[in-house]
């Protein structure tokens, strides 16, 4: 067997048992360092061109992947905290602390939209190109939203429009300054919890981590790249709408267990944890109590080579 037919498959194979490692945490990983290892690359397209045998091309390609995943694995984890992001606990509460070791091109951006008692729908657009994105439970109760970014891609414009009691805000990115050396953006969004929110997320390849679950969220929409998506939803409302394109993505998504929910999915080379849902044909999934609930969930997920976990908690 030669060495072109076998090499997809042992990529498929390794990318298969990375996203296994990165879900049982036994390596942390963001989409963000997978870039920055691109030159994995020309090192295999080199080994495949080494006047050798096929079995030994075989074995060189097996050792650079695993030395790869090895650097994202030690990197990514130094490159977190060093940027200056600290967990306090596992429901997401960041505090923001200094760091000699962030890079001297980075820089602080701060903005906030005023609360407003007459708005009961906001629909936020998001820009989120590079970097960690996250949920920010501290919000001043004056604020509909706040926006804190510390990096080095791009400073953030912020424009907004009312129609009646509905506040659409955009967030975009201004200038992309996005090199070798870059370490993307950490992003902390601030939520105020009295109006029903709308998302219509732009991601890339960042990282999206939004425990949502004290919201009212009427409909969300990721469109993302080689990303990681983790989102949390509450029991705030009757119906919620979820759609996702994504491709090479981590997605996982976790909804109450009392809400019914229907799944639709048209996946490739995808792993899928769907546990809480019967399958009613090729790419629909429904809950038992999908019919009898007050609170319903629709997801669409289009996503190619992923991993798909939606849990019932």
């Amino acid at each position: 067997m030669s060495y072109r037919k076998i090499f997809w498959g042992v990529m498929l194979v390794l990318i298969g048992i990375l996203f296994i490692l990165k879900n049982t945490g036994v390596i942390y990983f963001d989409w963000q360092t997978m870039w920055r290892i691109w030159p994995i690359i020309l090192i295999l397209w080199g080994i495949s061109l080494i006047p050798v045998k096929d079995y030994l091309k075989l074995i060189f390609s097996v050792a650079a992947l695993g030395f790869a995943i090895l650097l994202v694995n030690r990197y990514d984890k130094n490159d977190y905290y060093r940027f200056g992001w600290k967990e306090h606990d596992r429901k997401h509460n960041f505090e923001w602390r200094d760091s000699e070791n962030i890079s001297d091109d980075s820089s602080t951006q701060e903005m906030f939209q005023p609360f407003d008692s007459t708005l009961s729908h906001v629909e936020l657009k998001l820009e989120a190109a590079a970097g960690d994105f996250r949920i920010d439970e501290d919000l001043p109760e004056d604020k509909l939203l706040t926006f804190v970014k510390h990096g080095s891609v791009g400073n953030y414009s912020m424009t907004s429009r009312d129609d009646s009691s509905k506040r659409f805000i955009e967030l975009k990115i201004e200038e992309s300054n996005i090199r070798m050396k870059n370490r993307g953006n950490r992003v902390r969004l601030g939520l105020n919890t009295y109006p029903a929110w709308d998302f219509d997320l732009d991601i890339g390849a960042a990282n999206i981590d939004f425990d949502l679950s004290r919201y009212n969220i009427g409909n969300m929409k990721i469109d993302g790249g080689a990303s990681s998506i983790k989102i949390k939803l509450g029991e705030l409302g009757e119906k919620t709408n979820v759609e996702i394109d994504a491709g090479a993505a981590s997605i996982d998504i976790r909804i109450p267990e009392g809400a019914g929910a229907e799944l639709k999915t048209e996946t490739a080379l995808t792993s899928r944890n769907f546990k809480g849902f019967k399958k009613v044909k090729d790419g629909l999934h429904r809950t038992d109590n999908f019919e009898s609930a007050s609170q319903k969930f629709y997801i669409d997920i289009d996503a190619a080579v992923s991993s798909i976990n939606i849990e019932r908690y």
